[in-house]
């Protein structure tokens, strides 16, 4: 009897690790959200624009690794425009959201890149309302990034050097999704532009709105 426990556990042990080696890879990259409102700012804009502002983010996902349903994601961006009717801060009910992806993505691509978000953040994109197709560039300098989606979105931000260069007390949100090493950056240029969600914005100047990290999922 005893035997047969051993072997038992054994073969669960060895059902488990294999189960393990099976198991969907991660995917990894560099994160980049901006928003429509101040993330770090001193408390007066904060409370000023909190109740009519912080309605928009721009989410991007700049995948260096990893693949999802068997299919390789490397060197990927995907772009997620997410609007909602208050604060995404308090709003999880009224949020739509378009997904961008480049042409050059396979169609395999492309529905893998849409399961992997709505299965990992569908509380942070809420109702997709369409994916779109249009030229993603994603460009890294330093600090400095670039992220362009045709002629829909311009996004050029600069992140502060480190995340001890900036006041704890004075950042007033949270990344909308789970990443690591966050650190606060400010948009110089942000602009968009689509009829699929009923938004526009043109930022004029540079604003404390963006946070940059890297993800895992």
């Amino acid at each position: 009897m005893r035997s047969i426990s051993v072997l038992t556990a054994l073969a669960l042990t060895l059902i488990a690790g294999f189960a393990f080696a099976t198991e969907t890879p991660t995917v990894q990259g560099e994160y980049i959200e901006a928003r429509s409102a101040s993330v770090y700012v001193g408390a007066c804009h904060f409370g000023a624009e909190f109740m009519e502002g912080g309605k928009e983010a721009t989410l991007v996902w700049n995948i260096q690794q990893g693949s999802w349903n068997d299919v390789s994601l490397d060197g990927l961006t995907v772009v997620a425009v997410v609007s909602a009717k208050s604060n995404l801060a308090i709003d999880t009910e009224t949020r739509k959201s378009v997904l961008y992806m480049d042409p050059s993505t396979t169609a395999a691509q492309r529905t893998a890149l849409r399961d992997l978000l709505t299965t990992k953040h569908a509380d942070v994109l809420g109702k997709v309302v369409t994916t779109q197709t249009a030229a993603v560039e994603f460009t890294k300098q330093g600090t400095k990034y670039d992220v362009t989606v045709g002629e829909v979105l311009t996004l050029s931000a600069n992140r502060y050097p480190c995340a001890n260069c900036t006041q704890p007390h004075q950042i007033w949100y949270e990344p909308l999704t789970a990443i690591q090493n966050a650190i606060v950056g400010k948009s110089e240029v942000y602009h968009y532009k689509n009829g699929h969600l009923p938004v526009t914005w043109q930022q004029g100047g540079t604003a404390n709105n963006v946070f940059v990290g890297s993800f895992s999922m």
